[in-house]
C-alpha cells in the first residue's frame, strides 16, 4: 500500500463518522433544530478542511482530496463570512500549535518526530469546544434569526 492510499483510507475513516452523524438529524422536531444540526456539521466540516489544508501546507494532494469529496453543501448557504474568518484564524493558530509541537518532537522517540496533524485534527474534531463554538456561532448567525417554527 502506498502512502497516498493509506492517507485516503485514513481520511475516509475520519470523514465517514461525520456523515453518519448527519443521518440522525433528518427528523428533528422543528426547522430550527434541523438548521442548527446542519450549521454545526457544516462549521466542523469547514474547520476540518481548512485545518487539513493548513497542516499540510496547502499541498496539491490535500486539495485534490478536498475537491473530490462531496461532503457538506456545494454552496456555502449556512456559514457567514465571519464564520469563515473565524475558522481561518483558528486553523492558523492550531497549525502554529502543531509546529511548536513538532519542534518539541526532537525529544520524542525516533519515528515520532515532526508534525502530527491527523491525530491533532481528530482530537480537535472530537473536542467539546468546537461543538460549543459552532452552537454559539449559530445563535449569532442570520440563519437562526430568519427561521420561524
Amino acid at each position: 500500500m502506498t502512502a497516498k492510499t493509506i492517507f485516503i483510507y485514513l481520511f475516509l475513516f475520519i470523514a465517514i463518522p461525520g456523515g453518519i452523524n448527519c443521518a440522525g438529524s433528518r427528523n428533528p422536531a422543528s426547522k430550527k433544530k434541523l438548521y442548527k444540526v446542519l450549521y454545526v456539521d457544516q462549521f466542523k466540516l469547514t474547520y476540518f478542511r481548512q485545518l487539513l489544508r493548513n497542516s499540510y501546507n496547502n499541498s496539491a494532494a490535500i486539495e485534490e482530496i478536498i475537491r473530490s469529496d462531496h461532503s457538506g453543501f456545494t454552496e456555502p448557504i449556512l456559514l457567514t463570512t465571519d464564520d469563515y474568518k473565524l475558522i481561518d484564524s483558528l486553523t492558523a493558530i492550531d497549525n502554529d500549535k502543531m509546529k511548536i509541537d513538532s519542534t518539541a518532537g526532537l525529544q520524542r522517540a525516533e519515528g515520532s518526530q515532526g508534525k502530527r496533524p491527523l491525530g491533532f485534527i481528530l482530537y480537535q474534531l472530537n473536542s467539546k469546544w468546537l461543538d460549543s463554538l459552532a452552537k454559539k456561532r449559530f445563535k449569532l448567525s442570520h440563519v437562526r434569526n430568519s427561521l420561524s417554527d
